[in-house]
């Protein structure tokens, strides 16, 4: 008997894993997927036909692949944005900040202002010039040093200046550098709740704070379904046939109110016609009873019972009427 155990090769090695390497993340270019909602409007926007389904999980798949993107980029709107990457403009000329105090310096000729000028400085210079910068945009007074406000603008530079950094590195390799891209998650995060803190806090501070520091702030959604892609696709096809049912209804009820206006105005012009009618007849009858003779014109009208009554008081008063005796005589 043959043994099938001995047939059976385990020696073999693999160059390759048993499936190609599928990079599920993807690049986002397009600025208007840093709205929160944009994948469930597209959704909504789906023609129903036979390939609704396969739509559906394409889109899914895609919102999957932009998370990690949109997540470190769309609060600061950094989507194509490859010039500035949000941070403010500094004058080239400039003096830096730990040598702005010096008053020589006031008085020194260009070659050596320009040894001390933003423009000579360090990726390190620059990047302080950059929070002092945002700082002051937001800073409550000149001795803020530790409020919520300086807080947020501190890490706004310090999460646009990794981006750019992140950027210029991929420029040089294909190689994304994950230690860095991991701190920026942490320091997104670490805003995000100072910005929560803020907003519970003080609300007008809160509204200045993000307009000067341009930043989109988004309440997050808590998940309502598990995150898998028949999950999302339930609830997007729920979402859609109740949004459908609801433009049916109003489509319904417009069509039903038209009908009935319609019902009224025709109603109303057959009641018109038939008053016509019925005043050209009685119009016909009156005619032909001033023809027969019956038709006669009388003054004021006819009260029989009032008439009948009268004529008896006046025959009784005739007949029974005694006027009272009066002592004179005649």
């Amino acid at each position: 008997m043959i043994n099938l155990r001995r047939l059976v090769h385990t020696s073999s090695q693999l160059d390759r894993g048993r499936t190609a390497f599928y990079n599920i993340h993807q690049k986002v270019t397009d600025p208007a997927k840093q709205d929160p909602d944009f994948f469930e409007k597209k959704a909504r926007e789906l023609p129903l036909d036979q390939n609704y389904i396969d739509a559906l999980s394409k889109l899914y798949y895609e919102k999957i692949g932009s998370e990690r993107d949109l997540g470190l980029k769309a609060a600061d709107n950094l989507i194509l944005e490859k010039t500035e990457f949000g941070l403010p403009r500094i004058e080239k000329s400039k003096i830096r900040a730990k040598y702005e105090d010096l008053d020589v310096l006031s008085s020194a000729p260009d070659s050596v202002k320009k040894i001390f000028s933003v423009e000579m400085a360090t990726r390190k210079e620059l990047s302080q010039e950059w929070k002092n910068s945002l700082i002051n945009s937001v800073r409550q007074h000149s001795l803020d040093g530790n409020s919520l406000e300086m807080k947020i603008a501190w890490l706004t530079a310090l999460i646009r200046h990794w981006s750019l950094l992140v950027n210029d590195i991929g420029q040089e390799t294909k190689k994304k550098p994950t230690w860095l891209t991991h701190r920026i998650w942490l320091v997104i995060n670490e805003r995000r709740k100072s910005l929560r803190i803020l907003r519970e806090r003080n609300e007008t501070a809160f509204e200045k704070t993000i307009a000067a520091l341009k930043i989109s702030y988004h309440v997050p959604k808590q998940p309502a379904h598990v995150k898998t892609r028949k999950a999302w696709a339930e609830a997007q096809l729920k979402l859609r046939v109740e949004n459908e049912k609801e433009k049916r209804l109003e489509q319904l009820h417009e069509e039903y109110d038209k009908q009935v206006e319609e019902h009224k105005r025709e109603t109303q012009e057959k009641k018109r016609t038939l008053n016509n009618e019925l005043n050209k007849l009685a119009e016909e009858m009156h005619r032909i009873d001033v023809i027969e003779g019956k038709s006669f014109k009388t003054a004021g009208k006819y009260e029989p019972s009032l008439i009948s009554s009268l004529t008896e008081s006046v025959v009784h008063s005739n007949l029974f009427y005694h006027p009272p005796p009066t002592m004179t005589e005649k």
